[in-house]
């Protein structure tokens, strides 16, 4: 009997182990579990982390191609005004030029007007219109005392093989409606 109670007193410390160890055991596949359905939580949100870092990259995507778009814009309009800038200065220089050459203009023009004022002042009237200087000019004569003028006929042409009698023209020679052979004009 002796050895049945030691065999006995075996078989239950050993059952008691067995039942610690499958405590032991159970409460590590419950942690083991834990950790599991822990990781599977954390991996969800890894995973949703990861769709909205992807999500951020393709909002920066597009606001790069934005940004890169409005900077191709902005340097053709820097090139639009960097173009009305060197035409400004062409018509500035132009501009300039015009002015220096009007300028030059006025200041001839004012010479030439002072001598045309000095030369005028030369020619002072009288209240009867007689002075003392000589009076230069063409002395008009009257038609009838020169020559009567000569009348030509012109012919016009129709255009079908014929021509058609036209107005008759009266041409005047100018030297004798104011005659020039004044000896104070033989000068000129």
């Amino acid at each position: 009997g002796k050895g049945f109670a030691v065999v006995a007193e075996e078989v239950r410390n050993l059952a008691q182990r067995s039942a610690e160890a499958a405590k032991n055991t159970a409460e590590m596949i419950e942690g083991s579990v834990n950790n599991a359905n822990a990781g599977v939580k954390i991996s969800g949100d890894v995973a949703a982390a990861l769709t909205e870092v992807v999500d951020s990259i393709g909002k920066v995507n597009d606001l790069i191609g934005e940004i890169a778009a409005a900077s191709k814009e902005q340097a053709e309009g820097i090139e639009q005004v960097n173009t009305a800038v060197a035409q400004m200065n062409k018509v500035t220089q132009q501009n300039a030029a015009n002015s220096e050459e009007s300028a030059s203009a006025s200041e001839e023009l004012n010479s030439q007007a002072e001598e045309l004022n000095a030369l005028v002042s030369e020619f002072k009237l009288s209240n009867n219109g007689n002075n003392n200087r000589k009076q230069i000019g063409a002395k008009s004569v009257p038609l009838s005392q020169t020559q009567k003028p000569k009348i030509i006929r012109v012919d016009k042409y129709k255009g079908n093989g014929k021509l058609k009698n036209k107005a008759v023209k009266k041409i005047f020679k100018p030297e004798l409606v104011i005659p020039l052979d004044d000896d104070d004009l033989s000068d000129f």
